[in-house]
């Protein structure tokens, strides 16, 4: 399923025609679309996140049961680890901001 939703995915298909032709650090392991960086000086391989799983994905780094909606930075360092997709920076900044009047405060 991810597989299909990658490959379907339009703002994915730029990353697509790179790991074709080995460029821009894309690579394709059993099917699935990865991108190549270094964070921390350490090599990862990002998952190439399609649109209609990013919010999932964003929520997830950001809504922290411990850290109550961490900031844009932390998030950032949290969804870089693993994930990856075109104009992600922008998207972690538009996520936040639809969610900064959400209070943290526990129900009682």
């Amino acid at each position: 399923m991810l597989i299909a939703e990658q490959q379907s995915d339009a703002s994915l298909s730029v990353c697509w025609e790179h790991a074709k032709v080995n460029k821009g650090d894309f690579v394709v392991s059993e099917g699935v679309l990865y991108h190549k960086d270094k964070v921390e000086g350490q090599p990862v391989y990002q998952l190439c996140v399609p649109e209609s799983r990013r919010t999932q994905v964003l929520k997830l780094a950001h809504d922290s049961a411990f850290g109550c909606h961490l900031g844009e930075r932390k998030t950032w360092e949290r969804v870089i680890l693993s994930f990856y997709w075109p104009r992600m920076p922008q998207s972690i900044r538009e996520y936040i901001s639809g969610v900064l009047n959400v209070s943290c405060e526990p129900d009682l």
